[in-house]
């Protein structure tokens, strides 16, 4: 009885197919491009589902809108590179999609891609991603004292399941941004300074700092109270 158990286990095991986690490549930052002047990108979480690229001291230039490309209004685009697991069935790319949030459209990775399309599973395939930064998008952030933020998320092998998640991260009081035709300075940090809500009008609930000066001027209500209770017995 036993061994017929072995031999239906190991049967199973042949026939049900085998999930195999996809092993994903890592991403990078593209420092060519004319919008981006320079910086400290940080990448945390390469070749895991969810990496993220935080942009700190971000240098950029605002260049014109060029719809063909892209770039779909006179912005700073900060880009990055994303590719496709090597270890992926041609087959299977082909049908690859990937979402950029918050949109809930899916669109073809394969048409998309900035590689060539080619048959060969061993070539590189990756596409370009861009995030637009102009003034009008760092001032709604500081007001809402929130990072900028874009993401897509990519299902590698088509079977409706998230595989990764790549984010860009910009936090506002550490850009400086120029004009598009000249070197005008847009937005910086004194700027951002400027924006930035005041949080010291909100002070919170008191202290046992407060305490004594309390104490004080309760002492001085009473005080006056008590004098003027007085004056007025005299009279």
């Amino acid at each position: 009885m036993k061994k017929l158990f072995l031999v239906l286990a190991s049967f199973l095991f042949v026939m049900i197919p085998q999930v195999q986690a996809l092993t994903l490549e890592n991403v990078s930052t593209i420092n060519n491009s004319d919008s981006y002047l320079g910086g400290s990108p940080k990448i945390e979480g390469n070749g895991t589902n969810h990496v993220t690229v935080t942009f700190d001291a971000a240098k950029l230039k605002i260049v014109a809108a060029k719809p063909d490309i892209g770039r779909t209004i006179d912005a700073a685009w900060l880009g990055v590179k994303v590719v496709a697991p090597k270890d992926l069935e041609i087959a299977k790319l082909k049908a690859a999609t990937y979402v950029n949030d918050p949109s809930t459209t899916e669109k073809s990775f394969w048409a998309n891609q900035d590689s060539q399309k080619s048959e060969n599973p061993s070539d590189e395939h990756f596409i370009y991603v861009y995030g637009a930064i102009t003034e009008d998008i760092l001032t709604k952030a500081t007001k809402a004292k929130t990072a900028i933020e874009y993401s897509w998320t990519f299902d590698w092998d088509n079977d409706s399941t998230d595989d990764e998640t790549v984010t860009i991260i910009v936090e506002p009081e550490d850009v400086t941004l120029t004009a598009k035709d000249n070197n005008d300075i847009l937005w910086n940090e004194e700027k951002y300074q400027d924006l930035k809500p005041d949080n010291t009008l909100d002070e919170g609930p008191k202290t046992g700092d407060e305490l004594p000066t309390l104490a004080s001027l309760m002492f001085v209500s009473l005080a006056t109270g008590g004098y003027a209770f007085k004056k007025l017995q005299e009279e």
